[in-house]
């Protein structure tokens, strides 16, 4: 198990070769079926963050997440929002507030579980939830928890330089 400096709780899953299946109620803000398998994998790291509107956690700590997509232009960034298409409103809300300007889609708690349970072995514990994506599409680290621009940079970098193969 490896730690993202300040972070709590961080579960590296190495040596695995690690499907995406897609989540069956995973849409984009256009209602349209989306898949994180069509986002990962394009030979640049990707960065996941989990969250819900509601969430004072996911409230606090996005700016994070903004400073670190606009310092690291070469690592996408998802966001899916679990307020489900019943809370589409609400998802909406939350992105124009805090500006965010990558891709974000839409879930529900019940079918990100089964997910992540499905692809990390994993169950979900709360928003928000980072998950990291090699270049490769592998996912490398599940993190639970409020992460900072900076250890979301350090975990990166530190996986570059032990040369982490990309497949």
């Amino acid at each position: 198990m490896l730690r993202i400096k300040t972070a709590p709780i961080i579960a590296l899953l190495a040596g695995l070769t690690l499907l995406t299946p897609p989540v069956s109620a995973l849409t984009d803000m256009d209602d349209k079926p989306a898949s994180l398998e069509t986002l990962v994998g394009k030979g640049k790291w990707t960065v996941v963050e989990v969250w819900a509107s509601d969430c004072r956690a996911c409230r606090g700590s996005i700016h994070e997440t903004i400073n670190f997509e606009a310092a690291n232009p070469d690592v996408d960034v998802v966001g899916i929002s679990l307020d489900g298409s019943g809370g589409k409103a609400n998802a909406e809300k939350f992105i124009d507030e805090f500006g965010l300007d990558f891709t974000n889609l839409l879930s529900d708690p019940s079918e990100f579980d089964k997910y992540l349970y499905s692809t990390a072995k994993e169950s979900f514990i709360g928003t928000p939830t980072f998950m990291v994506y090699n270049p490769a599409g592998k996912l490398l680290a599940v993190q639970a928890g409020a992460i900072t621009e900076e250890a979301l940079s350090a975990f990166i970098k530190k996986q570059e330089a032990q040369g982490k193969p990309a497949t």
